[in-house]
């Protein structure tokens, strides 16, 4: 089994650069393997009205060993008290599967409500919680079984994120950009650069340097690959798609292009751009070296529970900590060239919408 199609913009860019990276090809054919073994594992507990969702590593194709499945039963229905019952059944049934079970923090491994999602963005009622599932749904997640409530949900929010925002629809803006939908995206950034801290404090720095090598790479790709997202609605959609939403206010073929768009996979997205924008060779390299390696050293099982165990008073002078530390620098120094100085109409879009 193969991870990727002769159009795959990834394997498009080892072609370009002349590199193989064999660690995100290992952790990518990993998750489709995986993924066969969890479809057959949940066989018959999704519905019209419930999708079990996956997110994390196992979404994003990037899985390791002791990678986590993180997931939800995603409910766009009437109210059923079965659904719990659902919910039980497939952590159940991944648990005698002896797959790893999501964490602690309640975000993942119960039901989410697609009410919540759609209605409930930005104010009080707003939690962490609900717009970590609401953005993650759009940057890292896929459906098993039956889909058809994943992708109600999906459609929606992307709906809602583009025909309220105002100055994309009737204003005269230059660039085409979803200012709403990119905010919250800066939003859960920033809420999740916060909420490390917060947990280093309530954990007693237990889990601390695991979650920092994430922060620093996984969860800054993220990040990065939502900001080019919103960008590619400006430098990458048909003059078709801008000439619909600049003459009749309509934001529909908008929306189709980012919810098809959205489908590709974070590092496929990065891969994207760096063809697209036909960004120099160093830079590609660069990234995704970098993000090569970092997934190399976290398969390995015995520096991943280095970094679990250790705290962060420790580490001044570790070597597996400075090895991620290397590899997270390469990769932000690769993300400023993308974003800042390899391709001017990026530039500009990064400091107008990025920075102020």
């Amino acid at each position: 089994m193969t991870s990727s199609k002769p159009d795959d913009p990834i394997t498009l860019l080892e072609s370009r650069v002349g590199r193989q990276w064999t660690a995100i090809d290992r952790a990518r054919r990993q998750a489709i393997q995986t993924s066969i073994s969890i479809e057959k594992t949940l066989r018959g507990l999704s519905s019209t009205d419930a999708s079990i969702v996956v997110f994390g590593s196992l979404a994003r194709r990037e899985w390791t060993k002791k990678s986590d499945v993180d997931w939800t039963l995603l409910i766009d229905g009437q109210a059923d008290p079965q659904h719990l019952q659902i919910a039980q059944k497939v952590a159940r049934r991944l648990d005698e599967a002896r797959f790893n079970p999501p964490g602690t923090t309640g975000i993942f491994g119960n039901m989410t409500f697609s009410h919540d999602l759609v209605q409930k963005i930005g104010g009080r009622e707003d939690t962490n919680e609900n717009t970590t599932r609401r953005v993650l749904l759009l940057q890292e997640s896929a459906a098993f079984g039956k889909s058809d409530a994943y992708e109600r949900v999906v459609r929606l929010l992307l709906s809602r994120y583009l025909k309220e925002d105002y100055g994309l629809r009737f204003g005269t803006r230059k660039y085409k950009v979803p200012r709403f939908l990119l905010n919250d995206i800066v939003r859960y950034w920033r809420t999740v650069t916060v909420d490390f801290v917060e947990k280093q404090r309530g954990q007693a720095g237990q889990g601390w340097g695991l979650r920092n090598a994430k922060l620093r790479v996984s969860r800054k790709l993220i990040f990065a690959t939502g900001m080019l997202s919103c960008f590619s609605c400006h430098l990458l959609s048909s003059p078709d798609v801008k000439q619909e939403l600049k003459t009749q206010n309509s934001t529909v073929a908008m929306e189709e292009y980012l919810r098809h768009f959205i489908v590709k996979k974070p590092l496929e997205i990065l891969a994207t751009f760096l063809l697209e924008l036909k960004i120099d060779k160093r830079t590609a390299v660069k990234l995704f070296s970098a993000y090569n390696s970092f997934l190399n050293l976290i398969d390995d099982t015995s520096k991943r529970e280095h970094l679990k165990k250790l705290l962060p008073q420790n580490i001044r002078g570790d070597i597996v900590f400075n090895e991620v530390r290397g590899y997270s620098h390469e990769f932000q120094d690769g993300l400023t060239e993308l974003f800042f100085k390899k391709h001017q109409e990026l530039q500009k879009l990064s400091i107008f919408y990025g920075v102020f």
